[in-house]
C-alpha cells in the first residue's frame, strides 16, 4: 500500500497519539514520584534531627550510628572530632544530596542548626531498588502500550479507510461504456464519501447525457451532409460525362472532385467512429498491408499529384486483422496529409509491426506534436490550424488499439509511425510498445 495512503495516514495518527498520550504520561508519573519520594525522606529527615536534638546533651558532641541512619552534631564553639563518620568526610557544608558507597545509597543532609553543625546519614537503598523496580516495570508498561497502539493503529485504520476504499474500487471499476453502472451511495457514519458517491453519480449522469448527444450530433449532421455532397458529385460526374470542357475549366473541376472525395471519406470516418461497437461486433478482416498501400497509392496518384511521389518500401509481408475501412482510411489520411504538405517524395516502410510514412515537408507544428504527446490536450488549437486530419486519425489509432508516434529524425519533414500487432490486432486489444 502506498506511503500516502489514508489508511497508512490514520495508522500514523493513532500510533503517534497513543506515543504521546504515554509518553506525557510516563514523564509525568516519573516526576511526581520523585517529588513525593523526595518530599517523603525530606520530612522523614526533619524529624529524625528534631527528635535527636532533642535528646542531646548541652554542650556535648552528639554521636548516632544505626543501620539505617547516621548522626554527629557538634554544639556551637565546638569543633568537629575524629569521631565523625567517614561518610561525611571531604563533603562541603551545607550539603544536600545523595551519595553511594558499595551496594548502598544514603541521602545525605549537613546544615546550621541551633548554631552547631549537624551531619545527618539517611540509607535510602530500600527506595532506590523500589524506584528502580517502578523504573522496570514502566518500561515494560510502555513496550505493551506500543505493542497495543500498533494494533490499535492497525485496527482503527483498516476499520476508517473501509469505506474509502470501497468507494475507491467502485470508482475504479466504472469502465467507459455508454451506460455506466452508478456507485452506491448508502456509507454509514461517512457521510463525506456519500457527497463523493453522489456527486460522482451526477458526474456519469452528466457525461452519458454529453456522449449521446455529441454522438447524436455527429451523426446526424454526418448524414445531412451526405444528401449536399452526393448532389455535388453527381453533378460533378453528369459535367465529366458530358466532356468538351475547357483546360482552364478542368483544373477547378479536379479541385472540386478532390474535396468531394475528401469529404466523403471524412463523414465516413466520423460516422464510423460514434457507432460504439463492442470488439465482438466490430467487422475484422485479415488485411496484407503492402497491397492496402499500393491500392491507396495508386488512389492518391489518380486524384492528386502524388504520382511518382510515393515510394512503398515493404520490408516484410505485413499483414493484421482489423476493420477495413479504418484501416484504410487511417492510411489513407496520413499518406494524404504528407501528399498535401510536402511537393517532395514520400517514403512508406512496411515492417512486421509497424508502417513507417516519411515525408521531406516544413515539419509538423507545435501544437500538433502536443497533441501526440498529450492526446488530452486542448484541440481548439489544431482545428484552428487544419481541420479534421490529425483529430480523425488519432481517433482511429486509439479505435484499433493502435499507437501513433512522430519519430525524431536529423533530416527536414516529418517521420509518423503506426504500430500495431501482427496478424491478431482488433479492437479491444492491449496497445504495444513501439518497435
Amino acid at each position: 500500500m502506498a506511503s500516502s495512503s489514508i489508511e497508512r495516514r490514520i495508522r500514523n495518527t493513532v500510533l503517534a497519539a497513543v506515543l504521546v498520550t504515554f509518553a506525557v504520561t510516563a514523564t509525568s508519573v516519573l516526576v511526581a514520584n520523585e517529588n513525593l519520594e523526595r518530599a517523603i525522606l525530606e520530612l522523614d529527615l526533619q524529624s529524625e534531627r528534631e527528635s535527636l536534638l532533642d535528646n542531646a546533651r548541652p554542650n556535648e558532641i552528639l554521636v548516632w550510628n544505626t543501620d539505617t541512619l547516621q548522626a554527629y552534631y557538634t554544639p556551637p564553639g565546638i569543633a568537629p572530632d575524629d569521631k565523625l563518620p567517614s561518610i561525611f568526610q571531604g563533603l562541603p557544608f551545607p550539603y544536600s544530596g545523595e551519595i553511594e558507597l558499595g551496594e548502598q545509597t544514603y541521602l545525605i543532609n549537613t546544615s546550621t542548626v541551633r548554631g552547631g553543625h549537624f551531619y545527618l546519614a539517611r540509607d535510602i537503598s530500600l527506595f532506590e531498588y523500589r524506584e528502580s523496580v517502578f523504573h522496570r516495570f514502566l518500561l515494560l508498561l510502555g513496550v505493551g502500550v506500543i505493542l497495543l497502539g500498533i494494533l490499535l493503529a492497525r485496527l482503527t485504520g483498516r476499520r476508517l479507510a473501509a469505506p474509502v476504499h470501497t468507494l475507491s474500487d467502485h470508482i475504479r471499476g466504472t469502465a467507459p461504456a455508454p451506460h455506466m453502472p452508478r456507485l452506491p451511495e448508502s456509507y454509514p457514519h461517512a457521510t463525506e464519501l456519500e457527497a463523493i458517491a453522489r456527486a460522482f453519480n451526477r458526474f456519469l449522469g452528466e457525461l452519458e447525457h454529453y456522449v449521446r448527444r455529441e454522438q447524436s450530433l455527429m451523426g446526424l449532421a454526418s448524414h445531412e451532409l451526405r444528401t449536399p455532397i452526393a448532389v455535388i458529385a453527381g453533378a460533378l460526374d453528369v459535367l465529366e460525362q458530358r466532356g468538351g470542357l475547357e483546360s482552364s475549366a478542368r483544373k477547378p473541376l479536379l479541385r472540386m472532385r478532390r474535396a468531394v472525395d475528401e469529404m466523403t471519406a471524412n463523414i465516413d470516418v466520423i460516422l464510423k467512429l460514434t457507432r460504439r461497437k463492442s470488439s465482438s461486433s466490430e467487422r475484422r478482416t485479415r488485411i496484407e498491408l503492402p497491397l492496402l498501400l499500393q491500392e491507396i497509392s495508386d488512389d492518391l496518384a489518380r486524384h492528386t499529384d502524388a504520382a511518382g511521389r510515393i515510394t512503398l518500401e515493404p520490408h516484410v509481408q505485413a499483414s493484421v486483422n482489423a476493420d477495413p475501412t479504418l484501416v484504410r482510411m487511417l492510411l489513407r489520411n496520413l499518406i494524404q496529409n504528407a501528399v498535401q504538405h510536402t511537393d517532395g517524395s514520400i517514403q512508406v516502410r512496411i515492417d512486421t509491426h509497424s508502417v513507417e510514412i516519411q515525408d521531406h515537408g516544413p515539419g509538423l507544428p507545435k501544437g500538433y506534436l502536443a497533441y501526440l504527446n498529450d492526446p488530452g490536450a486542448d484541440i481548439g488549437e489544431l482545428t484552428a490550424l487544419s481541420g479534421l486530419g490529425l483529430f480523425i486519425v488519432s481517433l482511429i489509432c486509439e479505435r484499433l488499439t493502435w499507437k501513433l508516434e512522430v519519430v525524431p529524425t536529423r533530416e527536414s519533414g516529418t517521420t509518423f509511425r503506426l504500430t500495431f500487432v501482427p496478424g491478431s490486432q482488433g479492437p479491444g486489444s492491449q496497445q504495444p510498445g513501439s518497435v
